[in-house]
């Protein structure tokens, strides 16, 4: 709260006034919600109003009439000016809520100082982690991904909904299956046939395990065909030196026989 404050604030509004320390109802009905019930216009027109106005003339001893009405000149210029007690009674006409704002604008015109009345900024409410999880991985289930891919897709649906993935906090960047271990890249199955891992995709292309496909920076080149279900299976862990994820196809170890009638390794 400050302490220098020489201009009547309401709702961190200033209102302006005229020549003569009138107060704008414009303004004032502005501040209110502009609900066009609550026009000055309206107020004015009242019979309990003109009661008071009546009343309030014959008891100042100044000549400023109590409220004015400017129709002529500037715009800013124009409409309802009001002494303090009109901008009171006006306030009280539109609401209880209203009147009270206004006898606290008054009194902290008077101490000199300016009321605290900026509403605070509302806080943005984050999707919950857990929930969030949740409804990514249904959602990649529906889709028809496996458990690790729906985990994976689940964590990236978590930052975009609430700014942060859970997995890696829980070490589960990578998530092993538990026969992982077990299953090989083309690499791998290649080595004791020695077959590079390009022939042995092309061989399982060729015989109908897997198809190639137009990959994305988070996606593998390569999908099994329901033959190649048999043999081997996505997963999808972190790639090295990033914090994204990508889906690499690895086979079972029994795919070398598979193999081995196409390279020039004996059994």
């Amino acid at each position: 709260m400050s302490n220098n404050n020489t201009n009547l604030t309401i709702l961190s509004t200033t209102i302006r006034r005229d020549a003569e320390g009138r107060y704008s109802l414009s303004d004032c009905w502005k501040v209110s919600g502009k609900d066009k019930k609550n026009q000055p216009s309206e107020w004015h027109s009242q019979e309990k109003t003109k009661e008071f106005l009546r009343a309030l003339e014959g008891d100042r001893g100044s000549p400023v009439t109590p409220v004015s009405l400017v129709t002529t000149g500037p715009n800013e210029g124009r409409g309802y000016w009001a002494d303090r007690k009109a901008v009171i009674h006006y306030a009280t006409w539109i609401s209880p809520d209203f009147y009270l704002t206004v006898i606290s604008a008054f009194d902290a015109l008077v101490t000199g100082q300016i009321p605290n009345t900026e509403s605070k900024p509302k806080r943005i409410r984050k999707t919950p982690v857990l929930r969030a999880f949740r409804d990514g991985y249904g959602i990649a289930k529906t889709l028809g991904l496996d458990d690790n891919q729906a985990a994976s897709h689940a964590g990236r649906y978590c930052l975009h909904k609430c700014g942060e993935n859970p997995l890696p906090a829980l070490g589960l960047d990578t998530r092993a299956a538990p026969t992982q271990d077990n299953y090989q890249t083309v690499t791998e199955l290649g080595r004791p046939l020695g077959l590079s891992g390009q022939r042995v995709n092309k061989i399982l292309e060729e015989k109908g395990l897997q198809v190639h496909t137009k990959g994305s920076s988070s996606s593998s080149n390569w999908s099994m065909t329901d033959k190649g279900l048999a043999y081997g299976r996505m997963f999808d862990g972190a790639r090295a030196g990033s914090t994204g994820s990508q889906q690499m196809l690895k086979w079972k170890p029994s795919t070398v026989e598979f193999l081995r009638p196409f390279s020039q390794t004996p059994a």
